[in-house]
């Protein structure tokens, strides 16, 4: 028998027996039950009602129902439910038990076993947590992805207008121009030939800021911060606006960073446009622990933060580019108030993937 006892009590779980009957009363219940649930053997014992008392509200109308339909067919009592323990601890219970019958196969006893599955019920929590999560990031990849997709195409039919309705239509008046001349070479004069050189010219300048607006040259031959120096005089020429960039990088960006960062400072700066009132432009690029953080400050007249989400056309916007930086692990954050201008500061990590 000592035997016996020292076998219960040294598995890590609480065997119990109780009488087939709703209050499940209690018969015996092992010491393990004190030092998992902090409830004393004399407690189970005397307090009929206890077990059901301790029962999480939530869980309790189930064990009922489940330890009613047993003891009327007698099947395996099976539940998983959380217990309150004596210091207000929620501990995830497993409770299985058999139905021990007399000879003539009347009911006797339950006899059955309480296991602590608190941390496979945590570990399934989190797992549960880690899906949702990866399902979410998932979803928001695809939307991220059509955007991209629809921000390019929208791009594309842009080149193609901005080709069409300019570029085409000079270099088709230059033709014709210098047919007639062609077909009249005494009309042939300095001036008209200059006349058709400034408008060549002209053309010329329209098709290098188109490509400039695609990608600067500089991004990839001189680096991050030469490329927004660029890109900012060049916005300056259209806006008559000021404009900083202050360079505390302590390294250059690897390329796929480089033009994540670059997208981000250009979608600023297109807000920047958008919203007018602006007459100074800073941008301030610095290496930030294992990554590269940009700010971009203007001066305007600020604006609702909740328009972001209307890009211009060819465009992915800074809502776009604030989701894109969290998925690639880093973050934005976006600042406006009236009269206090706009600041767009965003930080990605050095192992970025870039787009």
């Amino acid at each position: 028998v000592e035997d016996y006892r020292e076998l219960v009590e040294g598995i890590p779980a609480i065997l119990y027996i109780d009488r087939p009957d709703d209050l499940s009363t209690n018969f015996y219940t092992s010491p393990q039950a004190e030092a998992l649930l902090g409830y004393t053997q004399e407690e189970w014992g005397s307090d009929q009602d206890l077990w059901l008392r301790i029962i999480h509200t939530d869980d309790v109308d189930a064990v009922r129902a489940e330890n009613e339909r047993c003891n009327v067919d007698g099947e395996p009592f099976h539940a998983e439910y959380r217990i309150i323990a004596a210091d207000g601890r929620i501990v995830w219970i497993r409770d299985d038990a058999l139905l021990v019958r007399d000879e003539q196969g009347e009911p006797r006893y339950w006899r059955g076993i309480m296991l602590d599955v608190s941390a496979e019920k945590e570990a399934e929590e989190k797992l549960r947590w880690s899906l949702d999560v990866l399902r979410r990031t998932i979803q928001q990849r695809r939307e991220l992805a059509q955007k991209v997709e629809t921000a390019q195409e929208e791009e594309r039919r842009q080149i193609a207008a901005d080709i069409h309705d300019d570029s085409i239509q000079v270099m088709s008046a230059v033709d014709l121009r210098l047919a007639l001349l062609a077909e009249r070479p005494e009309t042939i004069t300095t001036e008209a030939l200059a006349e058709v050189r400034s408008t060549v010219r002209d053309s010329i300048e329209r098709l290098r800021s188109l490509v400039f607006e695609l990608r600067p040259a500089a991004l990839d031959r001189e680096g991050l911060v030469v490329a927004i120096d660029q890109y900012l005089s060049y916005a300056a020429k259209e806006t008559g606006w000021s404009y900083e960039v202050i360079d505390e990088l302590t390294r250059e960006p690897d390329p796929e960073l480089r033009v994540s960062l670059y997208r981000i400072v250009q979608e600023a700066v297109a807000n920047a446009r958008k919203h007018a009132g602006a007459s100074r432009v800073s941008v301030r690029v610095m290496t930030a622990g294992d990554g590269v953080t940009v700010v971009v400050t203007d001066d305007g007249t600020g604006f609702d933060t909740g328009r972001v989400d209307t890009p211009e056309p060819g465009h992915l916007g800074l809502a776009t580019m604030i989701e894109r930086a969290e998925l690639i692990g880093g973050w934005c954050r976006l600042s406006s108030a009236a009269d206090a201008g706009t600041t767009v500061e965003c930080w990605l990590p050095s192992d970025a993937a870039g787009g």
